[in-house]
């Protein structure tokens, strides 16, 4: 199942989303950012009660029912959400349902047969589970080697190819940083596709001759129909392409994670002198404008920037109609190379600025 529900819009408006999508969208908002506020017992793998879940006021508001949890779990394109059949798990009708004994859980490690074991059960007693997002956690006390595996060099399976999709009004923002940040998630999110091959048919030399679509994927990222081909970790809209060399970032001492439905994930580093851990640029290896024909922004191979950021990209607006972050006050490099006569492209959903995705 598509999280965005997005349609055409009816006089400016968008559509009101399925229901469907309305029940996935409140899973993830409670699981990732709101349990703790909400007070939704949720422990450091990040897992919370079924029963409790359906007993929060967002969900119980819109009536939703046990089954469709589970059908939220078993249809999610981006596998957003990791479930465990626990029938020793007992619920009140007061949510103060008991924590499950850490001991009791399964290895931190991305296990999806547990998922799969769980839809399975047939219990219809929604206290016998639990359930978490898979990743794109806000919530502090989830810790990352509860829910994570963590990549290592030494690691046979590491992916060929890590990007960071973002936005337009996000690009001036993350050289003024000097890299990505999390924002207010715990990491900052990398799909693992797809491959600069296939967003640079000519290679690096071919400059701006970028495919923006593929045929039978949507945008060129693998978003394909029934969900045929998703990338998670990465939304469809993305209108720029962030590829970074996993290689030398882990050999730097930047740690990298593996989430239960293959996202890539980085809290970054921490910078002499400046407030707050980054990926830095330094280990981009390129970055693709693929939007409006602008194409390699960002060459390692070249030194880095190759093409200044255009006054349209300074003033591009942010998918929630504000000045992309600041406006994009501040970033390096002149204006007026590129197309500056650019259109401005309005995304609808939250802006990835430096890692504040939703995906």
């Amino acid at each position: 199942m598509s999280h965005s529900g997005r349609g055409g819009r009816d006089r400016g408006r968008r559509p009101e989303p399925s229901r469907e999508v309305a029940v996935s969208k409140a899973l993830s908002y409670i699981l990732r950012h709101a349990a703790e506020r909400e007070g939704v017992k949720i422990d450091s793998h990040g897992y919370a009660n079924v029963a409790d879940v359906l007993a929060w006021r967002k969900l119980k508001s819109l009536e939703a029912t046990f089954p469709e949890i589970l059908d939220a779990v078993a249809t999610s394109d981006k596998q957003r959400f990791g479930l465990l059949y626990k029938p020793s798990s007992t619920s009140s009708s007061q949510t103060t349902t008991p924590q499950p004994e850490q001991d009791d859980l399964p290895s931190p490690s991305p296990n999806p047969a547990a998922t799969a074991q769980a839809l399975a059960a047939n219990d219809p007693n929604p206290s016998h589970y639990l359930i978490r997002a898979t990743q794109g956690h806000s919530i502090k006390t989830i810790e990352a080697a509860s829910l994570l595996t963590k990549l290592s060099l030494t690691d046979n399976t590491l992916p060929d190819t890590v990007v960071h999709g973002t936005y337009h009004a996000a690009w001036p923002l993350i050289l003024d940083y000097g890299g990505l940040k999390c924002m207010s998630r715990n990491h900052v999110h990398f799909a693992t596709g797809p491959p600069l091959e296939s967003v640079l048919p000519e290679g690096r030399a071919g400059g701006n001759k970028v495919v923006s679509a593929v045929k039978g994927l949507g945008l060129g990222l693998g978003l394909g129909k029934k969900g045929e081909g998703v990338i998670s970790g990465m939304r469809g809209d993305a209108q720029i392409l962030i590829y970074v060399d996993l290689r030398r970032a882990m050999e730097a001492g930047v740690p990298f994670w593996r989430s239960e439905n293959g996202v890539v994930l980085s809290e970054g580093v921490e910078r002499e002198g400046e407030g707050g851990k980054v990926v830095g640029v330094e280990f981009f290896d390129v970055v693709v404008e693929r939007k409006n024909g602008l194409g390699v922004l960002w060459d390692r191979e070249k030194g880095g920037l190759v093409q200044e950021t255009p006054e349209w990209m300074l003033k591009a607006k942010n998918p929630k109609g504000g000045a992309g972050g600041g406006g994009g006050g501040g970033a390096k490099g002149a204006r007026g190379k590129g197309k500056a006569g650019a259109p401005r492209v309005r995304v609808e959903g939250e802006l990835e600025v430096v890692g504040d995705d939703d995906v």
